[in-house]
């Protein structure tokens, strides 16, 4: 019982840290979009270009049959959404595991 409780322990610290990234993800985008409103076209098609890497126009066949394949650009909101409501859910499932097993390993003394 201690080796499922400490799965579930460091299950719950990926989890969090997943949770973290795509929420600094969800962020990092509002923020683009800010700085965005800012600057000259040009510019933001430059910014755009690194950090997005190309536009729809200039990726390959091979690029979009994986799109096809693996999904939605996680980058689009609504997926982020869904990963994080996902992410929470799976959280609560694991913290409500953690305290079964504790009360079981207290119980038993």
């Amino acid at each position: 019982m201690l080796e499922a409780l400490e799965f579930e322990r460091e299950r719950e610290a990926v989890l969090v840290e997943q949770l973290e990234h795509t929420l600094a993800e969800a962020d990092g985008a509002g923020l683009d979009e800010a700085i965005f409103a800012g600057m000259e076209p040009e510019q933001v098609e430059i910014v755009r270009g690194v950090l997005h890497g190309p536009s729809e126009d200039e990726v390959d066949e091979e690029i979009l049959i994986e799109r096809e394949i693996f999904g939605p650009d996680p980058d689009d909101q609504e997926s982020v959404e869904e990963e994080i409501a996902r992410l929470e859910q799976e959280l609560a499932d694991c913290r409500t595991r953690q305290e079964a097993f504790e009360r079981y390993l207290a119980a038993l003394g």
